[in-house]
């Protein structure tokens, strides 16, 4: 039996609405289907009927933008916010458009302004991510036109209180300890930036310059190279830093200042064992905060102690999500990310970080066509800790800890022989050391099987 032509145009009408209505609310066994240009006449059809359809338009502006109608589209979605602000469409169409134009600055502001308003908005993750790779381009766009006129910005002295974190130096196993370069900067960066006072040059933004000068891996530069690369990013101050990691012994951070003519101020210096690396940060930071000229409050000096995680495996994990995230790699930043957060689940900036990271693997791969599903996903659920994924994150740091005889194990046979030792804790705080085995008053360290075990909350 053929229906009539009135009733196969009313049918179809209410699926598209019934489509449009699903990308603006959690529908729970919905699945919102992507947008196609053929859609516009049958939009524009519905949106006579009812044009203060907000959340209808939104879908009409993403059809447009499949269509590579950017000016129009944006126009459309302009309208669709002022009906449905929190709608996540709309702004990934104009930010999107924006982009196509190489206007990023202007995107930024569009993807900043819907986050601050709707944080936790259906759509969030992924205004996020697309937040994160327009910054990254944006970044990159500048660095190249402040080497055109490195001559100009040469004159402009930079403000003093504007501070970039260069990567630290590693001086030890770079292959399996490389990582803590970034990772390292990004905290001590991070705790910095708890001192209202500073503002800290963005990891991003600092990367996209170093790159461009193709310094991202030359480790430690001589202080001229430093001052250069503040002027050009207009840090008034660039902190570097070492991190010495032997295999045995004491490791050791340090940072110097170095001011916009190749003046170097320290180094600031502390010591002690890798299983204390974290809490050895912390000192180094406060260290670095006086060298800078700025004395912490008591307030100010908890914030820093209490920010990150001591979580040495956690911690490592991050470090490696930093990397893959610089190199492009979202799907292993993701997967880096969710193992440091499964080390340990306090760790709020890994946490962050997974969620933009697991969402801008779906959104770089999406299509003009797909906006409407990358909006209509929720941001990805937290990873729940699992002791075979802890015990995979922490392997790569139980080797150092043995051979710096931080923690002390027993062999296979004394196992099979000995009632199991207590679980060793890596990242423990050093009050509550490993158990150790003495020999007339010294500790020795013995080769055998680690078990390694996660007190979780």
């Amino acid at each position: 039996m053929t229906l009539p032509s009135k009733i196969v145009q009313r049918l179809s009408l209410t699926g598209l609405l019934a489509g449009v209505i699903c990308t603006g609310v959690a529908c729970a066994g919905r699945r919102v289907a992507e947008v196609s240009p053929a859609e516009i006449p049958e939009i524009e059809a519905a949106l006579a009927r009812n044009p203060e359809n907000g959340t209808l338009r939104a879908r009409y502006a993403a059809a447009l933008f499949a269509a590579d109608r950017c000016e129009q589209a944006v126009a459309e979605a302009r309208r669709a916010r002022t009906l449905v602000p929190q709608d996540a469409v709309a702004v990934l169409v104009i930010g999107q458009c924006l982009e196509r134009a190489g206007n990023y600055e202007q995107a930024l502001s569009e993807y900043r302004s819907y986050l601050t308003a709707f944080p936790e908005a259906r759509g969030s993750a992924a205004v996020r991510a697309r937040e994160m790779m327009a910054f990254r381009a944006y970044s990159t766009q500048l660095a190249r036109l402040a080497l055109q006129n490195e001559a100009q910005l040469a004159q402009q002295p930079g403000d003093p209180n504007t501070i970039a974190v260069l990567p630290l130096a590693i001086a030890g196993d770079t292959a399996e300890y490389g990582a803590l370069s970034r990772g390292l900067a990004q905290i001590i960066m991070s705790d910095l930036a708890l001192i209202r006072r500073f503002r800290l040059v963005e990891r991003i933004q600092l990367n996209a310059l170093l790159q461009e000068l193709q310094l991202s891996e030359a480790g430690r530069v001589d202080p001229a190279t430093a001052a250069r690369v503040g002027r050009l990013i207009q840090a008034g101050r660039l902190v570097q830093g070492l991190a010495a990691i032997p295999p045995e012994g004491e490791v050791r951070l340090e940072a110097n200042v170095v001011l916009p003519t190749g003046e170097v101020v320290g180094p600031e210096a502390v010591s002690g064992r890798f299983r204390d690396l974290l809490r050895l940060e912390k000192d180094l930071v406060i260290q670095l905060a006086g060298r800078l000229g700025y004395f912490l409050s008591e307030a100010e000096r908890r914030l820093i102690l209490e920010n990150g995680t001591q979580n040495l495996a956690a911690f490592l994990a991050y470090s490696r999500g930093l990397v893959a995230e610089d190199l492009g790699d979202y799907q292993a930043a993701a997967q880096f990310y969710s193992q440091a957060v499964q080390a340990d689940p306090g760790f709020q900036q890994a946490r962050q970080q997974y969620q933009t990271a697991a969402t801008a693997t779906v959104v770089q791969q999406a299509g003009p066509g797909q906006v409407t599903t990358v909006a209509a996903q929720p941001p990805p659920p937290p990873t729940t800790p699992s002791e075979p994924a802890a015990s995979a994150v922490a392997s790569s740091t139980a080797d150092v800890a043995g051979t710096q005889a931080e923690s002390t194990v027993q062999t296979a046979t004394q196992q099979q022989q000995q009632a199991p030792p207590p679980p060793v804790v890596v990242g423990a705080p050093s009050s509550d050391p490993p158990p150790t085995t003495s020999n007339q008053g010294t500790t020795n360290t013995v080769t055998g099987i680690i078990r390694i075990l996660f007190r979780l909350p």
